[in-house]
């Protein structure tokens, strides 16, 4: 089964990075310009794919349907969700249950009006551990049963939904996720390709960040042009570096994307 997933972060003002979301470069890579997200809506709903729910992945891939998803549980994704509801488009929001109500973050009320629009609300790990792959499985199955736990009691309904914080995706991840009742994660590696681990469905994603033009979405989102060869190839590229070298991994990427913002925006 194919299903192409795109992952967006935050969508903030121009020089607000920090207003929603975790604050900082390295972060605020991720986070797109409201105009921006705008372009990239605008171009997905004339020309892309029809962004459905996952809770429906069997249909998704049968008609080509793409996945609309939005990590960390900024404030931003009131915002977001409307955008996406005018357009008829399904958003997957990913929360960090332990920000929940904290600056910058969506609130307990916040969650609820987002699954009562109609848009998907699951997990992005109780605390983002900065490599969630390196936990204990003690540590993985407390990290995402106390998430689930927190969602499911605020929305009164099972959450099955959720993304790995920061990429670093094992199989003892996945496991640890489907025994908190996880049925779909999504992952940071950039496919289409699924594969099924303990009766969860794992799905890879194409990364959106900013300054990335609206067309480079379509493409990713349709298969057409470089777009993704170029994502698999930087990724794959990384892995060993990330796997292999952590340290030294942490300290280019925090460098590279601690770099100040050009004044001149986009």
């Amino acid at each position: 089964m194919k299903i192409p997933s795109l992952m967006y972060h935050d969508v903030v003002e121009p020089g607000q990075a920090d207003a929603s979301g975790f604050p900082g470069g390295a972060a605020g890579h991720y986070k797109l310009d409201v105009a921006e997200f705008d372009a990239h809506l605008g171009v997905l709903a004339a020309r892309g794919p029809r962004f459905a729910a996952v809770t429906g992945a069997s249909s998704a891939a049968a008609t080509g349907n793409g996945l609309l998803t939005f990590d960390d549980g900024g404030a931003s994704a009131v915002a977001v969700a409307a955008a996406l509801t005018r357009r008829g488009m399904v958003g997957h929001f990913l929360v960090t249950t332990a920000q929940i109500g904290q600056q910058g973050f969506v609130s307990a009320e916040d969650v609820v009006a987002l699954h009562a629009a109609g848009h998907v609300v699951g997990s992005h790990s109780h605390t983002h551990p900065a490599e969630i792959s390196r936990l204990s499985m003690a540590e993985l199955e407390h990290e995402w049963q106390q998430s689930v736990d927190i969602l499911s009691g605020l929305l009164g309904a099972p959450v099955t939904v959720a993304s790995v914080p920061g990429g670093f995706y094992s199989r003892q991840v996945a496991q640890a996720a489907a025994a908190a009742g996880i049925r779909y994660l999504f992952t940071s590696e950039p496919t289409v390709g699924t594969h099924i681990v303990d009766g969860c469905l794992v799905l890879g994603r194409y990364t959106l960040w900013r300054g990335m033009p609206a067309q480079r979405a379509l493409e990713l989102a349709l298969g057409s042009g470089m777009a993704r060869q170029r994502q698999w190839l930087a990724w794959n590229l990384k892995k060993p570096l990330k796997r292999w070298a952590r340290p030294l991994y942490r300290w280019v990427r925090r460098s590279r994307l601690e770099r100040p913002r050009p004044s001149a925006g986009i």
